[in-house]
C-alpha cells in the first residue's frame, strides 16, 4: 500500500530543499527518501530543533519508497514516535541546516567514503564522471572552497600526468583498485590543503591592468577572487591560474587588460571581439 507523506515546514526550508535537488539533479522523491533512510535515526523528540512560529510556511510531500515502506511503522512503534509530521520536520530541517559543502558531502556520502578510504590505503581510484569519461587518478584529499559552495577531489591524474581538482557533484562512481601509489610531492599537496583554491593557482601568475573601476570591483567581488603578489600604478601581479582568471575577470570587460600570459590576453581578446 502506498504511504504518502505530507509535512508542513518553513518555506525557507524547502526553498533550500528546491535549490538542492536541481543542484544535484536528485528526484525530489528520491532526495526525501534517502533523507529517511540516513537521519531518521538522529529523530530526538526532547530536543527539537524545528520552531516555525510565525514564518511563511508551505507543504512538501512524497511517498515512501518500497523499501523505507517495509520497516517504516515497526521503526514509529520501536521509537515512540506518535507525531509524523513533526519526525519528518526535524529530519528535513536537521539536513538543511547543514553548511552547503555539508550537504553536499552527505548526499554523496557513498563516494565520498570510498575516495576517503582510498586515500588513506593510497589506493589508485577508477573515477567515472556522469558524462561517462572515465579517469584513473591518485587520491589525496577532499577540499572545499572558501566560501564552502562546492567539494573537490584533489589527485593526480594519471592519463594526463597533471594535477587537478574535480568537482564531487560531477563524479558519477569511484572503485577502489588493488594498485597502491606512492606520495608524489607531499610539500605541495599540504600547500594546497592549507590554501584551498578550486583553480589549483599555486605557482601560477596573472599580470592585470586594472581601471579605477576595475579596482573597485576587484576589492567588492570576494568570490574567487586571486591573491595579489605585487601590485603598482593599477598593474596587478597576481597567483591566480587562466582557468581562475577567465572565470574572475570575464565579469570585468573594458575594466581589466590581461597583459600576461600572452595565451590568456589572446583567449580574452577573442571572446570580447565575439
Amino acid at each position: 500500500m502506498e504511504k504518502k507523506v505530507r509535512v508542513t515546514i518553513p518555506k525557507k526550508i524547502i526553498d533550500i530543499l528546491e535549490r538542492d535537488i536541481e543542484e544535484f539533479k536528485i528526484n525530489k522523491n528520491t532526495f526525501l527518501n534517502y533523507l529517511y533512510q540516513e537521519l531518521k535515526n538522529s529523530y530526538d523528540k526532547e530536543k527539537k530543533i524545528c520552531n516555525f512560529k510565525d514564518e511563511e510556511t508551505n507543504v512538501i510531500q512524497f511517498n515512501l519508497n518500497k523499501k523505507n515502506r517495509e520497516e517504516y511503522y515497526d521503526f514509529l512503534e520501536e521509537n515512540g514516535i506518535f507525531n509524523e509530521a513533526e519526525f519528518f520536520r526535524e529530519i528535513i530541517v536537521r539536513y538543511a541546516k547543514m553548511g552547503r559543502n555539508s550537504r553536499e558531502l552527505f548526499l554523496y556520502k557513498k563516494n565520498v567514503e570510498k575516495i576517503q578510504m582510498a586515500i588513506k590505503t593510497k589506493k589508485i581510484l577508477k573515477v567515472t564522471f556522469e558524462d561517462k569519461r572515465v579517469i584513473e587518478v591518485e587520491p589525496y584529499f577532499l577540499g572545499s572552497s572558501k566560501q564552502e559552495l562546492s567539494n573537490y577531489l584533489f589527485c593526480y591524474n594519471l592519463e594526463e600526468n597533471e594535477w587537478k581538482n574535480y568537482k564531487l557533484k560531477y563524479i558519477e562512481k569511484v572503485l577502489m583498485k588493488n594498485d597502491t601509489f606512492k606520495i608524489r610531492d607531499k610539500k605541495y599537496i599540504d600547500e594546497i590543503k592549507k590554501e584551498f583554491d578550486p583553480f589549483l593557482s599555486k605557482g601560477k601568475e596573472v599580470v592585470v591592468k586594472l581601471s579605477k573601476n576595475g579596482e573597485r570591483f576587484f576589492e567588492s567581488l570576494e568570490v574567487n577572487r586571486p591573491k595579489i603578489l605585487e601590485k603598482k600604478d593599477g598593474i596587478y601581479r597576481l597567483e591566480c591560474s587562466t582557468e581562475k582568471a577567465k572565470r574572475y575577470f570575464s565579469f570585468f570587460l573594458d575594466e581589466a587588460e590581461i597583459l600576461e600570459p600572452k595565451e590568456l590576453r589572446k583567449w580574452f581578446k577573442e571572446k570580447y571581439e565575439k
